[in-house]
């Protein structure tokens, strides 16, 4: 009686997770969804295929910047917010991060050169997008004009081809939403501790109970 007892519960503790997944799913249906498949979208009613690109293009943004702040700061102790300042339009030569053994560049060669780096993001970027959305002839023509997916010479290890791209489609999306939110909280930490996110988790993980969102010095940041 008591195998049969142990036997049952296992398997009526997983139809109960499954109920309540399902339930879940009912209830909001638009979580993990991709705005402009047809499906319920969490931004209603902009759930147009326009909205999806954006979404899609911020994520990446998103991404892109989290792992930037994430680098910098570990390999040069220099929080993301504070980056501006040591590089400016003035002077941004003979740079050298903290910790490191010498410039980034020979003395005397102009560079780094805050001028030449928004010039060169400016002309990548901007070629790129005009690329994508078809004010200039697009050179490749596996693309197509205003997809936002890779594909082609872009998707190297051939990930459309030989995975479910719609699967993947959702994943990124995913992870541009956890970026975007991941964004929003640096730049909230930025204002309330003056520090980076790595020093913010490092000062978390040693003091969990008094290093939090509910501490005196945080809350008062934003107290009326």
């Amino acid at each position: 009686m008591m195998a049969r007892t142990l036997n049952v519960k296992p398997t009526t503790a997983r139809a109960s997770c499954r109920a309540r997944m399902t339930a879940r799913a009912d209830l909001f249906p638009e979580f993990g969804t991709y705005p402009g498949s047809g499906e319920e979208s969490p931004i209603v009613p902009f759930g147009d295929a326009k909205n999806a690109e954006r979404e899609i293009i911020h994520g990446r943004w998103a991404m892109l910047g989290v792992t930037g702040a994430w680098s910098a700061e570990v390999g040069t102790g220099v929080p993301w917010f504070k980056a501006g300042e040591l590089c400016t339009p003035d002077e941004c030569t003979n740079f050298v991060f903290p910790g490191a053994v010498g410039p980034l560049a020979p003395e005397g060669s102009g560079f780094p050169s805050f001028w030449n780096v928004i010039i060169i993001e400016i002309f990548t970027v901007g070629l790129a997008e005009c690329y994508r959305t078809g004010i200039v002839e697009n050179p490749f023509p596996e693309l197509t004009v205003g997809d936002v997916n890779p594909g082609g010479r872009f998707d190297p290890l051939g990930l459309s081809e030989s995975q479910d791209l719609e699967e993947l489609k959702i994943k990124e999306l995913k992870h541009c939403r956890l970026a975007m939110g991941a964004w929003l909280g640096l730049i909230v930490q930025a204002i309330a501790t003056k520090e980076g996110p790595i020093a913010n988790w490092s000062a978390h993980v040693s003091d969990p109970v008094h290093v939090n969102i509910t501490s005196p010095s945080l809350a008062n940041t934003f107290a009326p």
